[in-house]
């Protein structure tokens, strides 16, 4: 895969133009505004799925976007980034396992931003993760999707991803647990 690399582009269900493609370092900016976006929202939304528990600054998103650019050019990750009249609107990776004996297997990882949700957006970009990533050679795919989202789990679902567990408590946020729907693909 090449940092940049256009896959499509296709219309969402609101008729705006859509481009999906992997990230590149003019991102960076716009990562940083994307990532701030999504961390903005989970104070008035606790159910709200993202990890990301800080604002990020340059410095730490330069160094996240210099090791995900590093990890396309060496076919360790497959990113697809959303992009529409110049705003990029989503971003996605499938991360390589690490070692020798999880090198055919890939963790997916997903976000949308607000307003540009429930338009396909996401939809299409997970089936060109499943797509890239048979491509790459990956033979299974594994996510994780808090069980108050149940939005998530059915675009998941419709990808062909399929429930296969259940991590009872794993977040902690806003004084109460929730658990964590753990989802898997055969390629």
């Amino acid at each position: 895969m090449k940092a940049g690399k256009v896959y499509r582009s296709f219309t969402s269900k609101s008729g705006e133009e859509v481009t999906l493609r992997a990230a590149k370092w003019e991102d960076l900016q716009a990562m940083i505004e994307f990532a701030n976006s999504l961390v903005d929202e989970r104070t008035p939304d606790p159910d709200f799925g993202v990890i990301l528990d800080r604002r990020q600054d340059l410095e730490s998103e330069s160094q996240w976007l210099a090791n995900l650019l590093a990890g396309i050019e060496s076919d360790r990750e497959l990113s697809v980034v959303a992009e529409v009249r110049g705003k990029l609107v989503g971003n996605s990776e499938v991360r390589r396992g690490s070692v020798n004996d999880e090198f055919h297997h890939g963790k997916l990882g997903i976000s949308v931003s607000k307003g540009y949700r429930e338009q396909g957006i996401g939809l299409e970009m997970m089936k060109t993760l499943v797509e890239e990533s048979r491509k790459a050679g990956l033979k299974t795919i594994e996510l994780e999707v808090f069980a108050t989202n149940p939005r998530a789990v059915h675009v998941y679902e419709k990808v062909g991803f399929r429930q296969v567990g259940r991590i009872p408590k794993k977040i902690f946020r806003n004084n109460r647990f929730i658990d964590i729907i753990l989802m898997a693909m055969v390629l």
